[in-house]
Protein backbone atom coordinates (compact mmCIF):
# COMPACT_ATOMS: atom_id res chain seq x y z
CA UNK A 1 0.00 0.00 0.00
CA UNK A 2 1.31 3.45 -0.94
CA UNK A 3 0.89 6.26 1.59
CA UNK A 4 1.42 9.97 0.95
CA UNK A 5 2.12 11.97 4.13
CA UNK A 6 1.99 15.78 4.03
CA UNK A 7 3.03 17.79 7.10
CA UNK A 8 5.20 20.87 7.44
CA UNK A 9 6.88 19.45 10.57
CA UNK A 10 9.80 17.10 9.98
CA UNK A 11 9.39 15.89 13.57
CA UNK A 12 6.04 14.46 12.46
CA UNK A 13 7.01 13.22 8.99
CA UNK A 14 10.07 11.18 9.90
CA UNK A 15 8.59 9.03 12.71
CA UNK A 16 5.46 8.29 10.65
CA UNK A 17 7.59 7.36 7.63
CA UNK A 18 9.83 5.04 9.68
CA UNK A 19 6.90 3.35 11.45
CA UNK A 20 4.83 2.79 8.31
CA UNK A 21 7.82 1.55 6.30
CA UNK A 22 8.60 -0.90 9.11
CA UNK A 23 5.06 -2.23 8.65
CA UNK A 24 5.65 -2.74 4.91
CA UNK A 25 4.04 0.41 3.48
CA UNK A 26 5.60 2.43 0.68
CA UNK A 27 5.72 5.96 2.10
CA UNK A 28 6.25 9.24 0.29
CA UNK A 29 6.50 12.42 2.39
CA UNK A 30 6.54 16.14 1.74
CA UNK A 31 6.41 19.20 4.00
CA UNK A 32 4.46 21.17 1.40
CA UNK A 33 0.85 20.72 0.25
CA UNK A 34 1.59 22.12 -3.22
CA UNK A 35 4.22 19.40 -3.69
CA UNK A 36 1.66 17.01 -2.19
CA UNK A 37 -0.71 17.74 -5.07
CA UNK A 38 2.03 16.95 -7.59
CA UNK A 39 3.04 13.81 -5.69
CA UNK A 40 -0.59 12.70 -5.51
CA UNK A 41 -0.67 12.54 -9.29
CA UNK A 42 2.67 10.76 -9.69
CA UNK A 43 2.59 8.41 -6.66
CA UNK A 44 -1.10 7.49 -6.91
CA UNK A 45 -1.33 6.70 -3.19
CA UNK A 46 -3.81 4.32 -1.60
CA UNK A 47 -3.97 6.59 1.47
CA UNK A 48 -3.19 10.23 2.23
CA UNK A 49 -2.31 11.61 5.66
CA UNK A 50 -2.37 15.41 5.72
CA UNK A 51 -1.97 18.23 8.25
CA UNK A 52 -4.40 21.17 8.25
CA UNK A 53 -2.22 24.15 9.18
CA UNK A 54 0.48 24.52 6.55
CA UNK A 55 2.04 27.45 4.69
CA UNK A 56 0.97 28.44 1.18
CA UNK A 57 -2.06 26.15 0.92
CA UNK A 58 -3.83 24.52 3.84
CA UNK A 59 -4.77 20.91 4.31
CA UNK A 60 -8.39 21.88 3.70
CA UNK A 61 -7.42 23.33 0.32
CA UNK A 62 -5.44 20.16 -0.46
CA UNK A 63 -8.42 17.96 0.49
CA UNK A 64 -10.74 20.12 -1.61
CA UNK A 65 -8.39 19.72 -4.57
CA UNK A 66 -8.27 15.93 -4.21
CA UNK A 67 -12.00 15.46 -3.61
CA UNK A 68 -13.46 18.11 -5.95
CA UNK A 69 -10.93 18.81 -8.70
CA UNK A 70 -9.46 15.30 -8.90
CA UNK A 71 -12.78 13.62 -8.03
CA UNK A 72 -10.81 11.08 -5.99
CA UNK A 73 -12.20 8.94 -3.19
CA UNK A 74 -8.78 7.86 -1.91
CA UNK A 75 -8.95 7.56 1.89
CA UNK A 76 -7.71 10.68 3.68
CA UNK A 77 -6.69 10.93 7.33
CA UNK A 78 -6.16 14.39 8.77
CA UNK A 79 -3.42 14.63 11.37
CA UNK A 80 -3.57 18.06 12.99
CA UNK A 81 -3.27 20.13 16.12
CA UNK A 82 -6.17 22.22 14.86
CA UNK A 83 -9.16 21.08 16.90
CA UNK A 84 -11.61 23.83 15.98
CA UNK A 85 -15.04 22.31 15.45
CA UNK A 86 -15.67 24.27 12.25
CA UNK A 87 -12.37 23.09 10.71
CA UNK A 88 -13.04 19.47 11.62
CA UNK A 89 -16.60 19.75 10.28
CA UNK A 90 -15.37 21.24 7.00
CA UNK A 91 -12.81 18.45 6.60
CA UNK A 92 -15.45 15.76 7.17
CA UNK A 93 -17.85 17.59 4.84
CA UNK A 94 -15.18 17.33 2.12
CA UNK A 95 -15.05 13.59 2.69
CA UNK A 96 -12.10 12.76 4.91
CA UNK A 97 -12.16 9.35 6.55
CA UNK A 98 -10.60 10.17 9.92
CA UNK A 99 -9.24 13.07 12.00
CA UNK A 100 -6.38 12.42 14.42
CA UNK A 101 -5.39 15.14 16.86
CA UNK A 102 -1.74 15.96 17.52
CA UNK A 103 0.39 15.18 19.40
CA UNK A 104 0.58 11.92 17.53
CA UNK A 105 0.64 8.39 18.83
CA UNK A 106 2.22 6.18 16.16
CA UNK A 107 0.37 3.10 17.36
CA UNK A 108 -2.94 4.98 17.11
CA UNK A 109 -2.17 6.02 13.54
CA UNK A 110 -1.33 2.41 12.62
CA UNK A 111 -4.54 1.10 14.19
CA UNK A 112 -6.64 3.66 12.33
CA UNK A 113 -4.94 2.82 9.03
CA UNK A 114 -5.60 -0.86 9.66
CA UNK A 115 -9.26 -0.08 10.43
CA UNK A 116 -9.61 1.94 7.21
CA UNK A 117 -7.93 -0.81 5.22
CA UNK A 118 -10.30 -3.44 6.64
CA UNK A 119 -13.28 -1.18 5.93
CA UNK A 120 -12.32 -0.65 2.30
CA UNK A 121 -11.57 -4.34 1.74
CA UNK A 122 -14.98 -5.23 3.20
CA UNK A 123 -17.04 -2.69 1.22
Amino acid sequence: MKVLVIDDEQTVLMPIKKKLEALGFQVCTTPDAIDGILLFDSVKPNLVIVDINMPEITGIEFINHIRIKKNSSVPIIVLSGNTKDEVMAEAFKLGINDYIKKPICLNDICLRIKRLNIFFQTY
